[in-house]
């Protein structure tokens, strides 16, 4: 099909709506410097990984020797995009502005790739906008936002590969096919699941996705090599993070959640879409095909692949992806409805407008901390598939505080829970301590178990950061006599925090 030759105005106001939906939601965290997003799931991690990715350039890091210490840890930066791209934002501005920066962006690009291939199916201006940003303003990509999943921003691989689909760019459609398993393994899983069923009236997305998939397998690789271990999941687990099936809760009547996952589409937008169902039957059948997959029920979890799956309601994108054009279609009936879809989300979906922050500042003590090995107790720990993960907001101090210090940390990191079992000698060492993290002991019950700080020292751990914050005060009092029983010398304190050291 021949891409209608949209006017330069066209273009213009569509990335001046981008923009604006990139910045407006964001903008509070934005002017008070903070990281945009919530500080207690994924956010920490991420903007961590970007600067530990840019610090690592020229190159494509695999492990790091920042955690895990003295052995270090493998190491897979989520979103390789975001970590080239932010490089020189990280060498120039630092992590804060990297990170934001970045985001920004990929909000804006993911609507505009939307209506690119919007217009590449012929549709006007205002259908291409509501289209759009029924897509790329969705819940759904809002919500990676909130959370701080730092691929799922990357919406716009995906309908850049159906954008050059549709312009008969065979080869390019390969590239952006490449791109959509690059940027998002879980995006990569949609663009190939597409693929197969396009494929059916369109050679090109088959060939595509053998195009793209060759050139992911160094990748795939190199994932693999740095985690592994990776297991068939349980269907309590594969349906906890699944599309829901009932109609959620609008964000002003309920507290602020800041696990954004959501599957919302909205009455609006399933009114709109059967108006296209005839003019476009495969885009409606594979909207279909998505939706029963995010709801991670059937048969076919059981195939390879799919039954590693862990979150399912992230074939979403392709059914917001499909029922763009159906919108789109719509909306050259009915005007400026087409927008309603869009502006029902922004109203009744769980996922507020408005972007939570997380503080970036660090406590003066950190300016203490000479390493070469620092241990927070606190520090993280892994959970179960499944399983909330009560660790995370320590993340600022384990993660975001050591780009300050640069100390390493005997702690490793599972990622999600999709690393090997730490088996390291250090780890061993480190056991002891869970008996007194008041988290662990209410997810797993009480233990009785004593550090062997003298070990622990001689393993390499020079400094040890007590939260007693994160602590039951008698556990606080026994750690701390514990270390200054083995010659520990308090540093220094301030507030809860108390920085020891040998």
């Amino acid at each position: 099909m021949t891409e209608a030759r949209p006017r330069p105005s066209d273009w213009l106001l569509a990335t001046a709506v981008a923009a604006l939906w990139a910045i407006l939601p964001c903008l509070g965290p934005l002017l008070r410097g903070e990281l945009v997003g919530s500080p207690y799931t994924d956010l920490y991690p991420s903007a961590w990984g970007l600067a530990v990715f840019a610090q690592a350039q020229p190159g494509f890091p695999l492990s790091t020797t920042l955690f895990g210490a003295p052995d270090g840890i493998g190491f897979y930066y989520s979103s390789p995009i975001h970590g080239w791209l932010g490089t020189p934002l990280f060498h120039l501005f630092g992590p804060v502005v990297a990170y934001n920066g970045t985001l920004l962006l990929a909000r804006a690009a993911t609507v505009l790739a939307a209506f690119g291939w919007l217009r590449s199916l012929r549709f006007g201006l205002l259908p291409g906008l509501a289209g759009a940003l029924l897509y790329g303003a969705s819940p759904f990509f809002h919500g990676y936002t909130v959370e701080g999943i730092v691929e799922g921003t990357d919406g716009w691989a995906l309908p850049l590969w159906a954008w050059m689909l549709s312009r008969q760019h065979t080869l390019r459609a390969g590239l952006a096919l490449f791109l959509c398993i690059f940027s998002s393994w879980y995006l990569g899983m949609v663009a190939c699941g597409l693929a197969v069923v396009w494929g059916l009236a369109d050679r090109r997305a088959l060939y595509s996705l053998g195009l793209g998939l060759g050139l992911s397998l160094p990748f795939l690789y190199g994932f693999a090599s740095a985690f592994g271990g990776n297991q068939p999941l349980g269907e309590d687990v594969r349906l906890a993070m699944s599309a829901s099936l009932a109609v959620p809760t609008p964000h002003w009547r309920a507290p602020a959640n800041p696990f954004a996952i959501n599957t919302y589409v909205g009455f609006s937008t399933l009114a709109l879409a059967s108006l296209g169902l005839r003019a476009r039957p495969l885009l409606a059948l594979s909207a279909l095909a998505c939706f029963v997959l995010s709801t991670g029920r059937g048969p076919w979890w059981q195939l390879p692949v799919l039954e590693m799956v862990r979150f399912p309601y992230r074939w979403h994108a392709g059914t917001l992806l499909c029922l763009a054009p159906l919108v789109a279609h719509a909306s050259t009936r009915v005007r400026w409805f087409g927008l309603v879809p869009w502006l029902e989300g922004l109203v009744f979906s769980p996922i507020r407008v408005l972007v939570p922050g997380a503080p970036v500042d660090v406590p003066a003590l950190y300016d203490k901390v000479t390493g070469p090995v620092l241990l927070e107790f606190p520090g993280p720990y892994g959970t179960a598939p499944g399983e909330r993960n009560l660790s995370r907001p320590r993340a600022r101090y384990y993660l975001w505080a050591q780009l300050t210090h640069g100390a390493a940390s005997p702690w490793s990191l599972d990622f999600n829970g999709v690393a090997r079992p730490d088996e390291r000698p250090m780890a061993v060492l480190l056991a002891p301590l869970r008996c007194l993290d008041t988290a662990q002991v209410k997810l797993r019950g009480s233990c009785d178990a004593t550090p062997d700080w003298h070990s622990l020292r001689d393993s390499g751990v020079s400094q040890v950061m007590v939260h007693g914050d994160q602590l039951a005060p008698a556990d606080e009092t026994a750690l701390e006599d514990g270390l200054r029983a083995r010659g520990a010398v308090l540093v220094g304190r301030e507030g809860p925090l108390g920085l020891w050291a040998w």
